[in-house]
């Protein structure tokens, strides 16, 4: 089932002007889970612009309401929507942008576009900015619509709804998502540990198509926000299928299994698609090959052709010599026309050993590369 997620973070993107009121922060080096002595090692940062919401949410109060839904989809839909709520409430309660969170009950507010109702209701519960959600059926998935109105001006907050799409029918996915809006939006620092078991050296790990980070260990643990990751693995030219992994903040991802086939293949496999089931077993040894067989595999084969030629030729040399004695044998010597068949017959012996020669170097050449190197 997929989701298409509208999300928070990005909708709410300040000019650069604004940006540089702020206090600049410097590039994180190093990520640790909160009580963990271990070191981290971080993904590269992404190509994502940095949000800065100061100039909207600083040291005000945030009312955050139930998401809507505008059609009805069955009480799963009601899970979805109430972790995503709890979720960004759970990172706005420890945002040092905010003075206050608030987590609101159903409200009235019939229309989720209706900038007077929610600013009307965020009032009464004394709040500078309110957050609404909501979901509507769409095919096989939702579309999740997240936006900020301003209580004192009761207007949607300029540049607020921007789609943002993820493909997920897990509601852990859209937990993590939900999550690593969040962390961005209002500047909360948080991190997750994915966690790969490539059990061969030689596997490089790419998370969202970067080239990760690794300590030699395994499992791997490579710290990263929160959200769901595309994680996949190569060796050399070789790569896997993109596995979606979704990682909370504070907590670790499900376990990625990445194994080596004797085909050459790398799957991936997620340890809560086990079901019980052991884990996969120790990859399996592959060779890729390399040019000294095909080379030497097509001298040999050249060598046998070669050497077939020259037994022909070696055949047809012994054919004109016998007739060239026979003519000799009853004649009592050769006639002058009988000189260019002898001529001929020395030719094609001597054309005959050179092939010969030169077809069992050929072959001799070509198992040599094919078994030896």
């Amino acid at each position: 089932m997929r989701l298409i997620l509208t999300t928070l973070a990005t909708a709410i993107l300040i000019s650069s002007g604004a940006g540089a009121q702020q206090k600049q922060q410097a590039p994180r080096t190093e990520l640790a889970l909160p009580g963990n002595t271990d070191v981290l090692l971080p993904l590269p940062s992404t190509s994502q612009p940095p949000l800065d919401l100061g100039l909207f949410l600083k040291d005000t109060s945030l009312c955050v309401f139930p998401f809507l839904k505008e059609s009805a989809r069955g009480s799963s839909d009601k899970a979805y929507l109430d972790s995503i709520q709890k979720t960004f409430f759970d990172v706005a309660k420890e945002s040092p942008l905010l003075k206050d969170a608030v987590l609101l009950g159903e409200s009235q507010c019939p229309d989720v576009h209706d900038a007077a109702c929610f600013s009307a209701v965020g009032k009464l519960a004394r709040c500078q900015n309110v957050m609404v959600g909501s979901s509507a059926a769409k095919g096989n998935g939702f579309v999740l619509s997240v936006r900020m109105f301003e209580v004192g001006k009761a207007r949607l907050m300029p540049g607020s709804e921007v789609e943002q799409v993820l493909e997920t029918d897990r509601q852990s996915d859209v937990q993590a998502w939900a999550e690593g809006q969040a962390c961005r939006a209002l500047q909360v620092k948080c991190v997750g540990r994915l966690t790969v078991d490539a059990d061969r050296k030689d596997m490089n790990i790419y998370v969202d198509n970067r080239l990760a980070p690794k300590s030699g260990r395994n499992p791997e643990q490579i710290a990263v926000e929160p959200g769901v990751h595309g994680v996949r693995v190569a060796i050399g030219q070789r790569t896997s299928l993109e596995k979606k992994v979704a990682v909370r903040r504070n907590q670790f991802s499900d376990v990625v299994y990445a194994r080596q086939t004797d085909r050459g293949g790398l799957p991936l496999t997620l340890a809560s698609e086990l079901r019980g089931a052991p884990k996969p077993g120790a990859s399996v040894d592959y060779s890729e090959g390399n040019w000294t067989k095909p080379v030497g595999y097509s001298l040999a084969a050249a060598g046998l052709v070669v050497a077939g030629i020259g037994v022909y030729e070696g055949s047809h040399a012994k054919s004109l010599m016998n007739a060239s004695n026979a003519k000799y044998s009853s004649q009592q010597g050769y006639l002058q026309g009988d000189v260019a068949g002898v001529d001929s017959a020395k030719n094609a012996a001597k054309t005959a050993n050179l092939l010969l020669v030169v077809g069992a170097v050929l072959l001799a050449a070509g198992l040599t590369t094919a078994f030896v190197f």
